[in-house]
């Protein structure tokens, strides 16, 4: 377990990092119609980044304390709203970058062809 837990915190690490310092415009499509979704422009790419290394930043707190602390020991209150308010921050960013991302059709989709 623990090493699909340092595996999401790598991906996250290394997801915001690259969101936040390169910031590349990119098309995300909606769940269930790949013809419509959300055009995210740099600014929606780094709010993105910047969510991501907030969630890199509460799995490295988490792991900090359960695995590399000389006893382990369930959070305190302290650490409880660390937590939260990290996790609070985290939502509010990624919120923020579905909000300034625009939605519209997608560029490169092409409708199913009709079988003969």
């Amino acid at each position: 377990m623990r090493s699909l837990q340092v595996v999401m915190l790598t991906l996250c690490l290394l997801g915001g990092l690259y969101l936040i310092t390169q910031a590349p415009s990119f098309f995300l499509p909606a769940r269930w119609d790949p013809s419509i979704g959300h055009q995210f422009g740099p600014a929606a790419s780094r709010l993105l980044g910047a969510a991501l290394l907030t969630m890199a930043a509460v799995g490295g707190l988490y792991m900090r304390l359960m695995y590399y602390s000389l006893r382990r020991r369930l959070p305190g209150p302290r650490e409880q709203l660390r937590y939260f308010v990290l996790l609070l921050i985290a939502l509010g960013l990624l919120a923020a970058a579905l909000l300034v991302a625009e939605p519209g059709a997608n560029p490169d989709y092409r409708p199913p062809t009709q079988a003969r």
